[in-house]
């Protein structure tokens, strides 16, 4: 999985530490936007009679129609990761498309919609054949859903279910998703309790020891795991994450007056104050001792509540997108007989393996595209291939749906495997309709070819009458 493939070392300002990061997810969209429109350009010529830059025109406007479907249902299939319902909130969420999270099958509504307005504006004027321009459109659909499935890969979306790879054989072989950066460290890890982020557990905070010290201490360390080859024991504080100090964090809450107050009396902690959304302020400390006296100090301002955690927790709970490795530094042993810091091995904690659900559906859809072009030359009438596409990608997708982890909607059914029945029965509906309709292109009878007159026999022909001389 690469979430970036690289970064442009420019606007670092803006875009910190490195730049302008390029995203798998959209470089794949990008090229299956030029492709598409390279080949369909002549595609659209040559089956529909169509002119390039009207079909150019037309496939951006199924282009952004097809993504807002997408995201929009994508976003109400996974409610429960936008908690912020706020119209702000949720258009702010819908435009970071750049970190997946869409639905093939609200682009699809969504490209319909968009379809539907062209054709009534541009392509109903121009007596372009509909069904002839959907023969043309069919293999670019494919070919589109199997490039935009390597950009769903490379950024760690549209996951399968756990692959037991000791159990049974997974064909391409379980994939192993950097977790920390992964879509899927949301069930793995705090849904369905599979796995840890890390690699290891840690040691709980016990809500009355608001004197011991927050930095995470690990617990017990997964066996095999990369945390274990990196070298991290049970027992280790953690002081340092990815060069940098593992800072306790103090987060204090009440009336802004208290609040400001209690600042006053804290010392020993690193600038600035942070300020943080639902009005909690957050100091930060290098120093365990330093903490430990603000803490006290706090005694002397009632009202006021405080909480305490680490860097590395707070950063592991919203990882930044197209981080994936961890640099841990830790101290070992008792108080009294404490070793100086060990700097760990970069190790990159990775999901448990899953059933490439991705990568299926590009194979899948390459051998649909191949066998749409073998088709065309035989098809029965205009539009069939239109309708072994959605048969297909029906099917394949129902099937598909099984080996993901998705939350059914009814009838033990998810909403995409719903959505492939529609798809199917609409693909059956067609079919009859047209059969019904469009004139067969198989029972066409050739024109007979024309055949010279047969000579008349030579007893037949009348003679010259002779003449004397």
């Amino acid at each position: 999985m690469r979430q970036v493939l690289f970064t442009l070392p420019i606007f670092k300002e803006s875009f910190p530490p490195d730049g302008i990061p390029m995203y798998g997810f959209g470089a794949m969209l990008f090229i299956c936007f030029v492709a598409v429109t390279l080949w369909g350009s002549r595609r659209a010529k040559q089956t529909a009679d169509l002119p390039p830059e009207r079909f150019q025109d037309m496939v951006i406007w199924l282009f952004v129609a097809g993504l807002i479907g997408a995201r929009t249902l994508y976003m109400i299939q996974y409610a429960n990761h936008f908690p912020d319902k706020s119209i702000l909130g949720l258009i702010g969420a819908f435009f970071k498309i750049w970190e997946g999270g869409i639905i093939f099958y609200g682009s699809a509504l969504g490209g319909a919609l968009g379809y539907g307005l062209f054709y009534w504006f541009v392509l109903r004027r121009l007596k372009i054949n509909g069904w002839k321009l959907a023969d043309a459109a069919a293999p670019l659909l494919a070919l589109g859903l199997a490039i935009g499935r390597i950009g769903c890969y490379l950024n760690g979306c549209c996951w399968g279910q756990v692959a037991c790879e000791e159990c049974r054989v997974v064909p391409l072989g379980a994939a192993h998703f950097p977790l920390l950066s992964a879509h899927s460290r949301q069930q793995l890890v705090r849904e369905q309790f599979l796995q840890t982020s890390t690699g290891f557990t840690t040691e709980g905070r016990s809500p009355f020891g608001i004197y011991d010290d927050p930095r995470t201490r690990v617990k017990t360390v997964e066996v095999g795991s990369p945390a274990d080859k990196a070298g991290v024991k049970p027992g280790d504080l953690i002081v340092e994450v990815n060069g940098k100090p593992n800072y306790i964090l103090l987060d204090l809450s009440g009336p802004p007056e208290k609040i400001d107050h209690a600042l006053g009396l804290l010392k020993g902690y690193e600038d600035p104050i942070k300020h943080l959304s639902d009005g909690r302020r957050r100091v930060m400390f290098k120093d365990y001792l330093a903490y430990l006296e603000s803490r006290k100090a706090l005694h002397a301002v009632p009202g006021i509540d405080a909480s305490a955690t680490d860097q590395l927790d707070d950063e592991i709970r919203e990882w930044p997108r197209g981080r994936s490795s961890l640099t841990l530094e830790v101290e070992r042993g008792a108080e009294e007989n404490k070793s100086p810091p060990v700097k760990l091995a970069t190790f990159v904690p990775a999901t448990i393996g899953l059933y490439p659900t991705q990568l299926y559906e590009t194979v899948s859809m390459t051998l649909l595209i191949l066998f749409l072009l073998a088709y065309y030359p035989y098809r029965r009438h205009d539009g069939q291939l239109m309708v072994l596409l959605m048969l297909f990608y029906g099917f394949h997708r129902f099937v598909n749906e099984s080996l993901r982890i998705e939350p059914v909607v009814g009838m033990g059914l998810t909403l995409s495997q719903w959505g492939s029945v529609v798809i199917v029965a609409a693909a059956v509906a067609m079919e009859i309709y047209l059969w019904r309709t469009m004139p067969s292109r198989w029972s066409a009878e050739e024109p007979a070819a024309s055949t010279p007159p047969t000579p008349a026999p030579a007893s037949t022909v009348p003679q010259a009458a002779e003449t004397k001389p």
